[in-house]
C-alpha cells in the first residue's frame, strides 16, 4: 500500500467502500420511501437538502475535532449515527417527517465518516505518494458507489419498487461493519486539546493563505460540480433529434466506468507527470470534452467525449486532496479536508443553479459549453500555482 503502515490501509479501503455502499443505497431508498409515504416530488429536494446541510454547517468543526481527537473516535461516532439514521428510517417508513430526520442524521454520520477516513489517508501517506494514496481511496469509493444502488434492485414481493425494509436492514449491517472497520483506522490525535487550538474559522483562514490551498479548493469544487451538471443536463440532450434516453444512459455509464479506470491508473500517471502538469492536462481535457457534449457531434462522438471526460475528471479529485493535504499544517489536515468538502458543497449548489439560469438563453448544450469553460478556468488556476519549495 502506498507509503502507509500496511496494517491500516486495508481497513481504510473497507471503510471507504462500506460508507459509499450504504449511502448510495439509503439516499435513493429514502426518496422511494417519501414517495410511498405520500410525499410529493418537491419534498425530494428538501430530503436532499436535509442530507447536504450538515456538510455546510458542521464540516469545519468536524474537521477540527478530527485533528484533535483522532480519526478512530470520529469514525466510530459517525458509524453510530449512521446506524441511528437508518433505524429511524426503518420505523418511519410511513412518515415523511421521520424520513426527513433520518436524512439529516444520515448527513451528519456521513460527514464524520468521510472526514475521518480522508484524514486517515492524509496522515498515513507520505509526500510524493499522496496522489497514489488518494487515487486508491477514491477508486474504493467509486466501487462502493457502484455497488450501493444494486441493493435497490431487490424486488419487493408486496408490490412495485424496491424492498425498502430489506434495503435498510442491509444498510444497518453495513453500518455495523463500518463501525468495526472504524476501530482499526488508528488514532491520529496530535495529543492537543481542541480547546487550545485556534477557532475553526481562524484556522481555516490560515490554511487558505497557505500557497495553493485556496486554488485547490476552487479547482476541486468546479471539477466535482461539473459532474453534477452532467447528471442534470446530459439527460436534457435526449430532447434533441437523434439522441435517445438509451444513449444518455450509455454516456453516464461510460463516464462512471472511465472514472474508475482513471483512478486505477493514477499511480502510474503520477510517476510520469508532475502534479501541476497532471492537473492541467486532466482539467483541460475535461473542459474540452465536456464542452463537446454540448455540441451537435453525433451519437458515437458523444459517447467518446463522455468516456474521455470521465477519465479526465476522475483524476482531479484525488490530486486536489493530495495538494490540499500537502500545503496544510500536519496537525490540521482534517480541517483542511473539511474545507474542501465545504468548497465542494458550495460549488455543487451554486454552479448548477447558475447553469440553470443560462438554460433559457443557451439551452442545455450551451450550459455544457459554459461549464467546460469554467473547467478551463480551473485548469489555468491550477497551472499558475507556483511549486511549493
Amino acid at each position: 500500500m502506498p507509503g502507509t503502515p500496511g496494517s491500516r490501509w486495508p481497513w481504510i479501503i473497507v471503510h471507504a467502500v462500506l460508507i459509499q455502499v450504504l449511502t448510495y443505497a439509503v439516499r435513493p431508498g429514502l426518496s422511494f420511501a417519501v414517495l410511498e409515504a405520500g410525499g410529493q416530488e418537491a419534498v425530494i429536494g428538501l430530503l436532499a437538502t436535509s442530507f447536504a446541510l450538515p456538510a455546510l454547517l458542521l464540516a469545519l468543526p468536524a474537521g477540527r475535532l478530527t485533528d484533535g481527537r483522532g480519526e478512530r473516535t470520529i469514525a466510530v461516532l459517525g458509524s453510530v449515527l449512521l446506524v441511528a439514521a437508518i433505524s429511524i428510517a426503518l420505523v418511519s417508513l410511513q412518515s415523511v417527517a421521520g424520513l426527513m430526520v433520518a436524512a439529516l442524521v444520515l448527513g451528519v454520520g456521513h460527514l464524520l465518516s468521510i472526514i475521518s477516513e480522508q484524514t486517515a489517508v492524509a496522515n498515513r501517506s507520505k509526500v510524493g505518494s499522496r496522489e497514489s494514496a488518494f487515487g486508491l481511496y477514491t477508486l474504493a469509493a467509486s466501487i462502493g458507489q457502484t455497488l450501493g444502488p444494486l441493493l435497490l434492485a431487490i424486488p419487493n414481493p408486496a408490490g412495485p419498487g424496491p424492498n425498502l425494509s430489506l434495503v435498510f436492514w442491509c444498510a444497518v449491517g453495513a453500518a455495523v461493519l463500518l463501525g468495526v472497520a472504524s476501530l482499526f483506522l488508528g488514532s491520529g490525535s496530535r495529543g492537543a486539546s481542541t480547546a487550545k487550538r485556534p477557532g475553526s474559522f481562524a484556522s481555516s483562514r490560515k490554511i487558505l493563505r497557505e500557497p495553493g490551498a485556496f486554488r485547490a479548493v476552487v479547482a476541486g469544487g468546479i471539477a466535482i460540480a461539473s459532474v453534477d451538471v452532467t447528471l442534470a443536463f446530459w439527460p436534457a440532450l435526449s430532447t434533441q433529434p437523434g439522441i435517445s434516453a438509451a444513449l444518455v444512459s450509455l454516456m453516464l455509464t461510460s463516464r462512471a466506468l472511465a472514472t474508475l479506470a482513471s483512478r486505477a491508473a493514477l499511480p502510474a500517471l503520477s510517476r510520469r507527470l508532475s502534479r501541476r502538469m497532471l492537473l492541467l492536462i486532466s482539467l483541460g481535457a475535461a473542459a474540452v470534452t465536456l464542452a463537446l457534449t454540448g455540441l451537435p457531434i453525433g451519437p458515437i462522438w458523444l459517447v467518446v467525449a463522455a468516456v474521455l471526460y470521465g477519465f479526465a475528471i476522475g483524476v482531479t479529485q484525488p490530486i486536489t486532496m493530495a495538494w490540499l493535504t500537502d500545503v496544510a499544517p500536519e496537525d490540521q489536515r482534517g480541517l483542511a479536508l473539511s474545507l474542501r468538502l465545504v468548497g465542494n458543497r458550495l460549488a455543487q449548489s451554486l454552479i448548477p443553479a447558475g447553469a440553470g439560469l443560462l438554460t433559457p438563453l443557451t439551452g442545455g448544450g450551451g450550459v455544457l459549453v459554459a461549464i467546460g469553460a469554467s473547467l478551463a478556468a480551473a485548469a489555468t488556476v491550477a497551472y499558475t500555482q507556483k511549486k511549493r519549495e
